[in-house]
């Protein structure tokens, strides 16, 4: 399964997912874990990108 995923996502599954509604933000953590991401969440801009500048993500999805 994991031959799997690199092949669909790549080497780098990192994810990074910020939104300022926290319960959202954790159930989309968990259902992009499940489908192969390691996600890293932040609920603030100002969050997102530290962590965006220390960490760059493969992918991102941020809720502008």
């Amino acid at each position: 399964m994991t031959d799997d995923l690199e092949l669909e996502l790549g080497a780098d599954r990192s994810l990074l997912l910020v939104d300022d509604d926290e319960p959202f933000l954790k159930r989309l953590a968990r259902a992009m874990e499940k489908r192969g991401f390691l996600p890293e969440t932040a609920d603030t801009v100002a969050m997102g990108k530290a962590i965006a500048q220390a960490r760059p993500p493969a992918y991102a999805v941020i809720d502008l």
